[in-house]
């Protein structure tokens, strides 16, 4: 087991003071065999123990050391061994898990496909719509005399407006569902908006693709530092 000691080291205790270096000095125990040494990372103030004299003498190279070794960094920060020894605290896992954005990409994509295809066939039907009183005048002209009313421009007259009335009842039934198909859009695209961010600060992911998200493994918002994980 290794510990780095310094003001960027992982020793179970801060240092501040000035004279320390950032990674000042390295301790190491060997768990096979309990023996612990120091050694000294060419600190710029020196690293420190005490001796039997009752001095503190300064380190070269790498010596054993025991629990009670005390041990000085610099001008005057001191310590003992077995203060390294002293167990920390588990790392928190602080990723917030997003694996619900999976199902909320795959949910808004698939609606989005099946919306576009519905709106691919009310253009066919719109399209279809046209013929539909050439059609209905046809079947008018197959089904009725051509005097049925009385007279023959009248009974033509009858049969052009039997027409119009086909066309605008068709276009009226493909208005009705175009309608309800740019509502149902807009609301898969409201849920995207609102559901599709990060958790903690509320960045939409736009449509960015949920693995890349994350692969990366933090918000791309500049200014929020939330980590992700997920599945």
């Amino acid at each position: 087991m290794d510990i780095l000691i310094g003001k960027f080291g992982n020793q179970p205790f801060k240092l501040t003071e000035p004279s320390i270096s950032r990674e000042h000095a390295l301790f190491h125990l060997d768990e096979a065999t309990g023996k612990m040494t120091l050694r000294d990372n060419n600190s710029t103030n020196g690293t420190w123990i005490m001796s039997a004299s009752g001095s503190f003498k300064r380190l070269t190279g790498e010596v054993p050391v025991s629990l009670n070794t005390l041990v000085r960094l610099g001008a005057r920060h001191t310590f003992r061994i077995k203060e390294l020894m002293a167990q920390q605290p588990p790392k928190t896992d602080d990723a917030v898990d997003i694996s619900e954005l999976r199902n909320i990409y795959e949910t808004y994509n698939r609606n989005k496909m099946s919306l576009e295809a519905k709106t691919s066939n009310i253009m066919m039907m719109r399209m279809a719509s046209l013929s539909l009183g050439s059609i209905f005048a046809i079947l008018l002209t197959m089904l009725l005399p051509k005097d049925f009313a009385g007279d023959t421009t009248a009974s033509a007259a009858i049969k052009v407006a039997g027409s119009i009335i086909a066309i605008g009842f068709s276009w009226i039934i493909v208005d009705v569902k175009n309608r309800s198909l740019i509502q149902r859009k807009d609301q898969n695209e409201r849920f995207f908006r609102k559901k599709y961010c990060c958790p903690k600060c509320g960045y939409h992911f736009g449509t960015k693709l949920y693995e890349n998200i994350l692969a990366e493994g933090k918000c791309p918002n500049s200014s929020c530092k939330c980590k992700f994980k997920g599945k």
